[in-house]
């Protein structure tokens, strides 16, 4: 009789958030913005003719369009979330290699109060609520250190988490509120803390 709790074999769990063309061409949208809108800029100075301004335009609506309409044709679905908590890990059961399955797939993963999202430009953006919007950098390092030790202890409870998450960069974000009036307080990437 088959293990009940075996966690699946990893060979059918997707390696990225995407295929190859969206994970390459998402890393494009928002370089292709900003050169696009300097080219804009430069017209209304006249430091270049109208027909660039013309040109960066299109560019800047073409970035703009193909970050709205890339991930929906790839499959990706940014919105989705699903919830994890140590029961299902350990259970290691179908409902925690759905979570990782859609984790992997681009769903925003939410353990101990920390949501995790895969970038396709190799960042895992983490998501974690302050106390209070009034918070000091000395604060904002006890959160970061919380968040951190949750990513470690989902690298270590769950392979297929450590191997979707493998080669990534963690971006911790520090949020005043979880209502749709959130600001991000913080950032914190490799212990470097800034202020948002």
């Amino acid at each position: 009789m088959a293990n009940p709790y075996q966690s699946p074999p990893k060979s059918t769990l997707p390696s990225s958030v995407g295929p190859t063309w969206y994970v390459l061409l998402s890393q494009f949208y928002w370089p292709a913005w900003w050169i696009g809108t300097a080219m804009i800029a430069a017209s209304w100075f006249n430091l270049v003719s109208t027909t660039i301004g013309w040109i960066g335009f299109g560019i800047t609506g073409a970035a703009t369009v193909a970050s709205y309409l890339l991930p929906t044709i790839a499959g990706a679905q940014a919105n989705d979330y699903v919830m994890l908590d140590s029961r299902l890990l350990a259970s290691k059961g179908e409902a925690c290699f759905d979570a990782m399955r859609r984790f992997s797939n681009g769903a925003r993963l939410m353990y101990d109060g920390v949501a995790f999202r895969i970038r396709p430009d190799r960042l895992i953006d983490c998501d974690i609520v302050a106390q209070s919007p009034n918070i000091n950098q000395h604060e904002a390092g006890r959160i970061a250190d919380h968040a951190e030790s949750v990513f470690e202890a989902l690298k270590q409870s769950s392979p297929e988490f450590a191997s979707a998450v493998a080669g990534h960069t963690l971006r911790i974000s520090i949020l005043s509120s979880l209502d749709a009036n959130a600001t991000k307080l913080f950032h914190v990437v490799d212990g470097v803390i800034e202020r948002a």
